[in-house]
């Protein structure tokens, strides 16, 4: 942590950008304790780690608090000399008693305080939940920024995605976005347009920001300003098709089940129509295959359908459970029904007449994998 009290109860931030001779100096000088539980803190000073305070062993804080890395302080350190920067008056580590809670800075927003957080280490989603509450409680805007050390990109515009990082992306905000920033880089990186393969890998846009050339409104606006880009989805599609899987979800498992029931094909078979990218596909938890195989279930069952008997299939797997959403958020979930079936119509899969659709047939899907991947070839092109 940057700050501490000391006699008088003046605070002293390590942020504002202290000397080493001069913080040993202080040190002699000054008994230093922490804002929020008011126990004795140890002032570090030191040539490999940046500066900072931490409780004494066993020490007991209403703050959680938990060693901070090198690369945490770097980047709250150049967050907070950033938001300086703005003219946003930056606070640091702010104890906001009533909550019992201390933001990594606190940032006047104009009209609303917005409370930063930058999140490096782990975090459940039932912390992250309580935290947002705690700040909207106080009429706080939370602003997560998870550290660029937590990104791993898999391959050319995929990424590593898990549920630690679709919580930050605010539910009530569409289409979901990330941000990111490395301090080793000095630079924001932006995730958009995210559009879920499997439950872990994600396709996504990436913007990069240098620190010194972003403004607060390009990173908080909810706009765009990437392409959409679906660089790489073939050869996902390829690898599923081709590598062996050690292990299948409780969902996967389910719906190769119905495939194989119905039309005698294993999961790696699997028809091209089941692994579109569609753009509002990101409220799903499952994989793509598996919300776009009950829907290719349902076409292939019917010489014909309108788009609400979809939409309504739909909503009965979100009311059994067999899909489940990353927001209570129906109207998302029917817009990524509508963007599948009219994607599919332009693939020529469906013949429409007014607002009635036809699946084409004869066959579901082709039983060799060369047939497939030449089928493959004409939906993914890149």
């Amino acid at each position: 942590m940057f700050s501490a009290m000391i006699e008088g109860g003046h605070l002293i931030c390590l942020a504002d950008g202290y000397k080493a001779d001069e913080l040993k100096r202080i040190r002699k000088e000054h008994v230093f304790y922490c804002p929020a539980c008011r126990q004795q803190l140890d002032l570090k000073v030191g040539d490999i780690r940046l500066h900072h305070f931490a409780h004494k062993p066993d020490s007991v804080c209403p703050v959680p608090h938990e060693p901070e890395s090198r690369y945490h302080l770097k980047g709250k350190q150049l967050l907070y000399e950033w938001f300086k920067k703005e003219g946003l008056s930056p606070v640091v580590e702010p104890y906001l008693k009533q909550i019992r809670q201390r933001p990594d800075l606190l940032v006047d927003g104009g009209e609303r305080k917005i409370a930063v957080e930058f999140q490096c280490a782990n975090l459940n989603n039932t912390e992250y939940r309580q935290r947002s509450a705690g700040f909207l409680s106080l009429g706080i805007d939370p602003f997560w920024i998870i550290g660029g050390n937590r990104l791993k990109r898999l391959s050319n515009g995929f990424f590593q995605l898990s549920g630690f990082h679709w919580q930050f992306s605010k539910g009530d905000v569409m289409p979901p976005r990330l941000v990111f920033f490395c301090p080793d880089q000095k630079a924001f990186l932006i995730l958009e347009h995210l559009i879920p393969f499997l439950t872990n890998k994600t396709s996504a846009s990436m913007r990069f920001l240098p620190l010194q050339q972003t403004k607060l409104y390009g990173l908080i606006s909810s706009k765009s300003r990437s392409p959409l880009q679906f660089n790489g989805w073939k050869r996902n599609v390829l690898s599923f098709r081709t590598i062996p899987r050690r292990f299948l979800s409780k969902e996967s498992k389910q719906i190769a089940a119905l495939f194989y029931e119905r039309f005698h094909i294993p999961l790696p078979l699997f028809p091209s129509e089941v692994f579109l990218p569609v753009s509002s596909g990101y409220i799903f938890v499952q994989p793509v295959y598996v919300w776009q195989g009950y829907l290719y279930l349902f076409f292939m069952k019917r010489p014909s359908f309108r788009l609400q008997s979809a939409v309504a299939y739909m909503n009965q797997l979100i009311r059994s459970n067999r899909l489940k959403l990353r927001w209570n958020k129906r109207e998302k979930a029917a817009d990524a029904v509508g963007e599948y079936v009219r994607l599919l119509h332009e693939k020529g899969f469906f013949i429409k007449e007014k607002d009635v659709y036809f699946p084409r047939r004869p066959a579901p899907a082709e039983q060799r994998l060369e047939e497939l991947l030449k089928r493959d070839a004409r939906y993914f092109s890149e």
